[in-house]
Parts: C-alpha cells; structure tokens; sequence
C-alpha cells in the first residue's frame, strides 16, 4: 500500500483538543472519522483514505477501490470502517493495512456508524438505514430516514447523527424507533461527512475544502445552533393623557431573552428608565413627577440579540406522563365550560390539528383558548439575509407535561411530523404579552403603584446597527 505525507500546516496546540479550528482538506472529501488521535475522511477522486494527525500533517492511504464512501473508527476493535461496493473494510489505523473485509449485499453506501455489535449502514440508493448485525453477519433490519439527500451517518450521545445535503442540516433519530428527535443547521452549502465527538459535532464542507466545527446547544427539549446576532435601535412615539402624571409609571417591556434568543446590553437614551419587573418580566422602568407633562412621548433605547435556530421535539417521555399546568401559565389560559380532561399525546394531536385547519394566527388563538390551552402572543421582526423583511404577530403555546413552544408559523405540510416545532434564528421578537389578551405595544402605563397596568398603543420603528 502506497503511503503519501503532506504538510499543510502546523498547529501550535495539539489536534486532539479539537479546538473550534477549521482543516483544510483535498478535492473531494467524503466522511469524517475519529480515532482518538487523528481525523480520518476518504478522497473519493484519489481512491484513498487521508489521516490528519496531531500536528497538522496529511498521510494518503492508496486502497485502489472506486465509490469509497462510508468511514467510521470502531473503538471496540480499534479499527478504520470503510465501506466499497459490497464490502466494509477494516483497517488498522497505525498501519493503514487492511486486516479484514465484510461482504455486505449493498452496493451504493453513503456512510456507516459503529454501535456495539451492530453496524448501521446508511443505504444511498433508498435512504434506508441497515442494521447490519456482526454476530449473525445479516442485515436485521432498519428504518427510513426520510431525508432528500442524506450522505452521512455518525453515533454519538445514544443517538445516530445524519446529514441531507439537500437542506445541509445534521438530523437525531432515535436508534431503536428510527425516529427524528432533532435537527441542526449548519448554513453550509455541500455538507459531505458528519462526526460527532465528544461534545464537539463536525463536519466536511466540501465546497470549502475544510472541517468545519457546527456549534450547537442539546437539551431534553430542544437543538439550538445557526446563530445570528443583531443589534437595533428602537424608537417609541406614544401619548399619555392624564392632566397630572404625579405618581404615576411607565414601563417598557424588554425583547424577551430565553433559548430563542439572548438579549443583551439593553440601554435607555433617558437615563430616568432603570431596570425592573413586571410579573417576572424585564422593563425599564420610569416613575414620573409633576414636572413630567402630558401629551406625545418619545422613547429611544438599543440592544443586541444573538438568536439561534431551535427545533424543539416531544418525545414519548413527554407525552405518557401525567401532567397539570404550573401556576406561572394562570394568566395565559381560560379554563373551558366543559370540564375537558386531555393527556398530553391529546394536546398535542389537537394543536396539530388546529394549525391545519386555522386560516390565521388569531383564528389559531381562539381555538386554543376554547380549549383551555395556555397561549402567549408575540410580535416578531423577520430577517432576511441580515435585513428587516416583516413585522409578524405570532405565539406560542403551552403544551401540557412540555413547556411553552413557538408557533411562528401556521403553514403545514401532509407530511410534516406533529411532534416538531420550530424558531427561525432570523425571527427576532421584539415583545410579548403578559398575558392571553394581545399586546398592541411593549409600553405600559399606570397612575399609580396601586393601580393596573395599562398598555398603550404606540408607534414602534427601528434601525439595525
């Protein structure tokens, strides 16, 4: 076997750190593999395997064998995958040597994960995920990505990690229902391998040639990754009436900051505002005087925003439990006249549905609130390509034994899976109510500390920084 070394680079911090770095690669890169040490991918032109080792150099392992494209490190054996027509090779990764084949009956094989004493082969010709079992060398079954494009798989956090080419987004199934439980977005054009290592969840960009780390958050709840920041100035122009404004209080609600999106560095041009609550919600706060006059008001503030794509997924660990809607959610549901007992897989299928059969969001709202169905209304900015394309009332909903999710969107396809729910990273909600009746504006106002609050209409513009 003819071996190659290329120096590309040299690191001054060993690899194995996996540090957020980005590794350049040849033409043609298919898959990602880790050995502990090195990285590992296939050059498909070179019919060749490609170890980048700890200080940055590339070592070419000439195997001779076309259509080369699955590539995984079996930590049992301690070996290189790599999967050809009809065959999964191992091979040592100290040598490059070939120590044994597999004859497989499956001829277009876009990648391969090691799990125990299973192999799972992902099918490029129908999509379909083999189970390949090494005990009984049979395959024992599988299940259906239902992706356009996929082209890789990889194991990691009990999970298998896929990624389509056709959106270049990294998918979570469930390994024993081969169901979606979660998605990543990468914003990459040609996403050609993924590996998932440690924390750290990587990728091969080949239209750039390079490894690229996707930074991302996983919780029980929710992926959140594809982050983009804004920061805006806000302007408010509303009236106050009153004929004396002794004693009396204005409040402005901040951008929510939750998983969704983490506002920061919110900033007042009237430094009168300070910083306060209202039911657990962030204001600025300004306590007026005799001196403070009636009539048109106009309020100037800023803040950043780093927003993240969320795909939430209910799993059935949810949805078979008994559940009873928290205090906190009071405000935001009324109880129906009829006594409606429902489990949360009931909940779930009934916001479902409604989302089909409702011709707009406040349509969508009402029906949730003759269910008794806690809903809270926001008012969105949609970006696109980094600039304002809308301002957008939506909501979300409590689903019950899960927690609040956004509906930012009605539109459903036949085919879209009921358990997902998603938030763009591009859609910034500037505020949201305080409770199920709509608010026309994040300004409120009250004569006294006695006295409820009161929201105002008020004119809202905004610049992006």
């Amino acid at each position: 076997m003819k071996r190659i070394w290329i120096l590309l680079f040299i690191f001054t911090l060993p690899l194995f750190a996996q540090e957020s770095k980005e590794y350049k690669l040849s033409d043609k890169a298919y898959g990602l593999a880790w050995d502990g040490v090195n990285f590992w991918y296939i050059d498909t032109n070179r019919r060749a395997i490609i170890k980048i080792n700890e200080i940055g150099e590339q070592e070419i392992y000439n195997l001779g064998l076309a259509n080369l494209r699955g590539i995984s490190f079996d930590s049992r054996e301690g070996k290189i995958l790599v999967v050809a027509p009809k065959q999964i090779l191992k091979l040592d990764p100290n040598s490059g040597g070939i120590t044994d084949k597999i004859s497989i009956p499956l001829a277009n094989v876009a990648g391969i994960a090691s799990v125990g004493n299973y192999y799972y082969i992902l099918d490029l010709d129908s999509g379909k995920v083999q189970i390949y079992d090494q005990s009984t060398s049979l395959l024992i079954g599988g299940f259906f990505t239902d992706r356009t494009r996929p082209r890789d798989i990889c194991y990691g956090r009990d999970s298998l990690w896929i990624s389509d080419s056709a959106d270049n987004s990294i998918y979570r199934y469930d390994t024993k229902t081969g169901k979606i439980t979660g998605s990543i977005k990468t914003n990459l054009r040609s996403v050609r391998g993924v590996l998932l290592s440690g924390s750290k969840l990587w990728v091969v960009d080949r239209e750039n040639k390079e490894i690229k780390n996707i930074p991302f958050i996983e919780t029980e709840r929710f992926i959140a990754s594809g982050e983009e920041e804004f920061n805006l100035e806000v302007t408010l122009k509303f009236k106050l009436d009153s004929v004396s404004l002794s004693k009396a209080q204005i409040a402005i609600l901040h951008p929510p900051s939750n998983e969704q999106q983490r506002i920061r560095g919110v900033k007042f041009t009237d430094s009168s505002y300070a910083p306060s609550f209202i039911q657990r919600n962030r204001v600025h706060l300004k306590k007026l005087s005799i001196e403070d006059l009636p009539g048109e008001q106009i309020v100037k503030y800023k803040f950043s925003s780093k927003n993240q794509f969320i795909k939430y997924y209910v799993t059935d660990d949810y949805l078979d439990k008994e559940a009873t809607y928290p205090g906190d959610v009071t405000p935001f549901y009324e109880k129906p006249q009829e006594d409606i007992k429902l489990i949360p897989r009931d909940y779930l299928d009934l916001i479902y549905q409604t989302r089909q059969i409702s011709v707009s969001i406040s349509d969508f709202k009402e029906k949730m609130k003759e269910n008794g169905i806690p809903v809270q209304s926001f008012r969105m900015i949609r970006f696109d390509k980094g600039k304002p394309k809308s301002i957008q009332d939506s909501l979300s909903v409590f689903l019950l034994g899960y927690g609040w999710i956004p509906i930012a969107d009605l539109g459903l396809g036949s085919n879209t899976d009921k358990r997902y729910f998603e938030k763009k990273e591009t859609d910034l909600i500037l505020y949201q109510s305080l409770n199920l009746k709509n608010s026309i504006s994040p300004v409120y106002f009250r004569k006294d500390s006695n006295s409820e609050w009161e929201n105002l209409p008020a004119e809202i513009t905004y610049k992006i920084k």
